[in-house]
């Protein structure tokens, strides 16, 4: 299917999606949506452009459009460090008690299906909700079957939690439908709706691996919505991935920030206390403009240490790239550093970032010291070293990946757009993609590249 010359429809339909669900459409999915477009057109004597604009949110029609442009990335026990949490810490509390649970964006539903079995198999006496926008993922939790494929790695010690539901063939697993329907489902907007099947507040909600589609904007009004529907002492939890950057700009003064190990989460009444006074404001400011002060002074040392960089680069280019050797364990270093920033411990994890020495490790240590700044809100220095480390290695797609996301929050859309289509060719390359596959924790490469193209897609639009 040819989209030549559908610029304007693609432009309004693209335009409806965003403002009714925040969802921006990527360039996969144009072809399936323009194809649905024209034939509803053509059955009702419309030109796709009329028929576009005579779309209505509520009706079947756009229900199939939203359902056209969402990307379901999920498995059974995702991120096995949250279940350890609820394991260890939070269901021992319920046993034998009443708990309620929400996951909010459930997608195709296996994580409310891991949370009750969890639950089950500790006693917990569990009232569990489940939505999605998309139609069609909240089908196949209602069907109660899913491919092996949603069997992974990751959170494969709790499986056999599942065993006691379900029975495996060749090609699915099927979970008994009294098992089933002890979830209770629904469609939910997170941007729109308001009405709730539940008149309680909640004692845990889930929202993983949502907000890297949101701008910041809705990021605030979807989690003041959310939050509002937490009890006091309540949990909300994000994805792993996503945490580390979600900080007091996003989330309400009532949530608090906390951890247990190296599960990060939110709760909610333990923070009214803060008080905004002018005092506090004028020091924040004074520490504010110092830190400025620092990053400038660090910024110029980068410049000279980059220049330095590249010129030995220079100086070496017939020389084979060498790989990092053994000893060397980036993947371990990735989560000692991810760990600290996700307690907020940026120095700590500057430390253990420039630490990775050697003109062979160059780009580790440049990538992480421009991730590091992503998550510390200093973009131009994250934007600094993500360049430098695509300088160094023009193979290596996650410096292109977080380069154009730090590019699109500077309002660079151009460059963002060669930023993310470079790491889209590069995770096409079968020999590329499960390379540095240590900055995916529990995402897939094709997960990636889907960002890719929304991403740029978006970019080209505004």
């Amino acid at each position: 299917m040819k989209t030549d010359g559908n610029d304007d429809l693609i432009s309004q339909i693209s335009s409806k999606i965003l403002s009714f669900s925040g969802i921006y459409v990527a360039k996969s999915q144009i072809p399936s949506l323009v194809s649905f477009l024209e034939k509803k057109a053509a059955s009702c004597g419309m030109s796709p452009c009329q028929y576009c604009e005579n779309l209505q949110p509520g009706t079947e029609d756009f229900d199939e459009v939203i359902n056209l442009v969402t990307v379901n990335e999920t498995y059974f026990f995702r991120e096995e460090k949250q279940f350890d949490f609820l394991k260890n810490e939070v269901f021992p509390k319920f046993a034998g008690k009443n708990l309620t649970i929400w996951t909010c964006c459930c997608s195709t539903g296996e994580e409310p299906v891991s949370i009750l079995a969890l639950a089950l198999s500790m006693g917990v006496n569990l009232t569990l909700y489940a939505s999605d926008i998309d139609d069609n993922a909240l089908k196949i939790l209602n069907q109660g079957s899913w491919s092996l494929f949603s069997l992974r790695t990751d959170g494969q010690k709790y499986h056999n939690l599942l065993e006691p539901y379900s029975k495996k063939t060749e090609t699915q697993i099927v979970f008994d439908r009294d098992f089933i329907n002890r979830i209770n489902v629904f469609k939910f907007n997170l941007i729109q709706d308001t009405t709730f099947p539940f008149y309680e507040n909640i004692d845990i909600i889930f929202m993983r691996n949502v907000f890297i589609y949101f701008d910041k904007k809705t990021r605030i009004h979807v989690t003041e919505k959310i939050s509002e529907r937490l009890k006091n002492g309540g949990y909300l939890f994000f994805s792993m991935n996503e945490i580390g950057s979600i900080d007091s700009t996003v989330i309400p003064s009532s949530l608090y920030k906390t951890n247990w190990e190296q599960v990060y989460y939110f709760t909610k009444g333990f923070n009214d206390h803060r008080k905004d006074s002018v005092t506090e404001r004028v020091a924040q400011k004074k520490i504010k403009d110092e830190k400025q002060k620092r990053e400038d002074i660090k910024r110029e040392n980068l410049r000279r240490e980059i220049e330095k960089a590249r010129t030995d680069k220079s100086a070496n280019v017939h020389q084979p790239d060498i790989t990092v050797p053994s000893e060397f364990d980036i993947k371990r270093t990735y989560a000692d550093i991810c760990n600290e920033i996700n307690s907020g411990n940026f120095t700590k994890a500057r430390t253990i970032a420039r630490a990775v020495s050697g003109a062979n490790y160059k780009k580790y240590s440049f990538f992480l010291q421009g991730y590091i700044e992503y998550h510390a809100d200093n973009r131009a220095a994250a934007e600094t070293f993500f360049a430098s480390a695509e300088t160094l290695s023009p193979d290596f797609w996650p410096a292109f990946f977080y380069h154009g996301m730090v590019l699109r929050d500077m309002a660079r859309e151009d460059q963002a757009i060669v930023r993310f289509l470079k790491c889209k060719e590069l995770l096409e390359k079968p020999e590329i993609k499960t390379l540095y596959d240590f900055t995916l924790d529990s995402f897939s490469p094709s997960y990636i590249l889907s960002l890719c193209e929304t991403f740029s897609d978006k970019a080209r639009r505004r």
